[in-house]
């Protein structure tokens, strides 16, 4: 079980801190869904949280689903009419018809399933023409600090090493490891954004956040979560984090951090 599935998780810190996906994202989802005739009636987003993709794609679909395993995330989700939330896991997703949807969606959680069974439930509720949407961000970069890439890296594996999820490697290596079925889809897109290899690539998840901003995303970090519960008693280790960068950084509460995250997006057609 993920952190995010526990019923004590705080799905409202989880749904105000954490980074939304703009415009541009699903405009390159949507542009890719229409080269291949995609329609817009039904969507269906796994994983769905508290619901942020769901509400942003009930602005072009007629009718999104939205499924996730908590029952807290989805008692939290943000409400719309045609909307429609319930229970379930990526890989079982039989409370849906096959050829029924014509886009699935899987925003930062891929890493969490077991992704064979995964494709093979999105290739069967998929439409002909439809479109398997998966992306996610990782780490993130602060963009005027390079120094803060490693001293980060050091951060989490000196303090959260214990409570580091190894499926979490899977996003470090940008879904590399995921084999698309040439019998189930066609046409799969890559875009990664590492912040270096990169260059010609614009990232697709920016925020500009206050230093006080910036740690109440930290502190929705799975790991940091784990730590918690294990550590009750123990200092803050993200405090003492942010205190250690305020020095060497120089930075005051109300300094303006450009921040980028890592990120891919895979976009595929499922084969009629």
């Amino acid at each position: 079980m993920t952190t995010f599935s526990q019923v004590n998780y705080d799905s409202s810190a989880y749904n105000a801190y954490r980074p939304t996906y703009g415009e541009e994202l699903y405009e390159k989802i949507y542009s890719f869904h229409r080269s291949h005739n995609g329609k817009f009636d039904n969507a269906l987003d796994i994983a769905t949280g508290t619901g942020q993709v769901a509400i942003d794609l009930s602005k072009s679909f007629k009718q999104v689903y939205a499924v996730d395993i908590s029952s807290t995330m989805i008692q939290n989700a943000i409400k719309n009419p045609n909307i429609t939330y319930s229970i379930s896991s990526a890989e079982d997703l039989s409370q849906f018809s096959s050829n029924s949807v014509d886009l699935v969606t899987a925003a930062t959680s891929a890493h969490w399933f077991n992704i064979t069974e995964f494709f093979n439930e999105s290739f069967r509720v998929l439409k002909p023409q439809g479109t398997l949407a998966i992306w996610c961000y990782g780490q993130n970069i602060l963009k005027d600090y390079p120094d803060y890439k490693h001293l980060i890296l050091n951060f989490l594996k000196d303090e959260f090493g214990p409570f580091y999820d190894k499926r979490l490697s899977v996003v470090e290596n940008f879904y590399r490891d995921f084999k698309f079925s040439e019998e189930m889809f066609q046409n799969v897109k890559w875009e990664i954004y590492d912040g270096e290899e990169t260059p010609d690539v614009e990232p697709l998840f920016t925020n500009e956040w206050t230093v006080p901003r910036f740690v109440k995303y930290i502190k929705t970090w799975s790991y940091y979560k784990s730590y918690m519960e294990a550590n009750p008693n123990s200092p803050d280790p993200i405090d003492k984090l942010i205190a250690d960068l305020k020095q060497r950084f120089k930075w005051k509460d109300n300094e303006v951090l450009q921040v980028h995250w890592r990120s891919v997006l895979i976009l595929a057609e499922r084969r009629s």
